[in-house]
């Protein structure tokens, strides 16, 4: 009788053992591909930032070259 309620119980901690680790695998996959999207999500905005960067130093850069800046800068310096 005892062996009966051994057997048993064994089974059940088998299967409770088994489910529990799936659905640890199933949190840790869902966790994860969240995270990834977050991540992606933020890089994006990093990118687009980086570009509107890069646009604001062109026109610095232009405004600088130009014969115009250098001649006032030269009228001022005098």
């Amino acid at each position: 009788m005892e062996q009966e309620y051994a057997i048993v119980a064994l089974v059940i901690v088998i299967t409770v053992g088994t489910t529990a680790t799936e659905i640890f695998k199933q949190y840790m996959k869902s966790k994860s591909a969240n995270k990834s999207g977050q991540q992606t999500e933020e890089l994006n905005l990093l990118r687009q930032h980086n570009n509107e960067l890069k646009q604001r130093i062109a026109t610095l850069e232009k405004i600088v070259t130009e014969p115009e800046y250098e001649l006032k800068q030269q009228i001022n310096s005098l």
